[in-house]
């Protein structure tokens, strides 16, 4: 049989516990990363009075020109081309 003392006792105790603290604290960097920056789509636009050209998010049909503060209405995309 094996003997030992109560020092080799705790030393395997106290690393035992460290190495599972070491191999939980790996697995939870791993699944916690951070969230991956995803740009929200966005539509441009052009004026149709000052031909600023410009980007709105809000996906709206309507949109106001930040420089000369008109209304733009979206426009379908062929005739854009």
């Amino acid at each position: 049989m094996f003997h030992l003392d109560v020092s080799t006792l705790v030393f395997l105790y106290v690393m035992s516990s460290l190495l599972v603290v070491f191999v939980l604290w790996i697995f939870f960097e791993r699944v916690a990363a951070l969230p991956k920056f995803v740009r929200e789509e966005a539509d441009v636009w052009e004026c149709s009075i000052c031909a600023y050209t410009y980007v709105d998010s809000t996906h709206h049909e309507i949109s106001q020109c930040p420089r000369c503060k008109s209304y733009n209405k979206k426009e379908p995309e062929d005739r854009l081309l």
